[in-house]
């Protein structure tokens, strides 16, 4: 099955990932983009397992001396946060194998436009729950948002923002009704 892109493309003499025949390297940059994202990751999973202990502490010393049973104490610790962390987390891993599927400029454009969406998606939601993520996540979108002129740029191509909300928002929809799964 051949995949017809809708991004619009000028004169794209080749060219890939790694160097374009004016020298510029865009691997350094995308390597950072891909480390940055799995110090979010494992940020998100040390948030998600904090809150879960800190629940099950607090059920513990809730149940008290007469065990008493407060059945509204003993459920997840914040449901919502668990499910905005699972997403984030998902999109974020999708990004990273995304990225180091990428094989040219033009697939790199086709991966970063509806990062950009995405990711400032993730902060917005996260800013509520995980303040301190916003920070990171602003770095990384910045620093996805310059790749991506400069790939378009190298590569001839006119990026089509339509497109990328467009997919973004399916790639939202897809992570936010995926199952999160409960280890016991």
């Amino acid at each position: 099955m051949k995949y017809n892109s809708r991004w619009v493309k000028r004169e794209f003499q080749g060219g890939t990932c790694g160097e374009n025949s004016n020298g510029v390297s865009l691997q350094p940059r995308i390597e950072a983009i891909r480390s940055h994202i799995t110090e979010q990751i494992i940020e998100l999973e040390r948030v998600r397992c904090q809150s879960n202990s800190d629940s099950i502490i607090r059920n513990t010393t809730l149940k008290g001396h007469d065990d008493v049973y407060y059945p509204g104490l003993f459920q997840r610790a914040n449901p919502k946060l668990n499910q905005i962390t699972h997403m984030s987390k998902s999109l974020l891993e999708r990004l990273i194998n995304q990225l180091s599927n990428v094989s040219d400029l033009g697939g790199l454009v086709i991966v970063l436009t509806p990062a950009v969406a995405i990711l400032k998606n993730i902060r917005s939601l996260l800013n509520p729950c995980i303040p301190d993520s916003c920070q990171e996540l602003r770095y990384i979108c910045e620093l996805t948002e310059i790749v991506l002129v400069d790939a378009a740029q190298l590569g001839g191509y006119t990026i089509n923002f339509q497109t990328a909300n467009e997919s973004a928002t399916r790639l939202i929809a897809e992570a936010s009704t995926s199952k999160i799964v409960h280890y016991r």
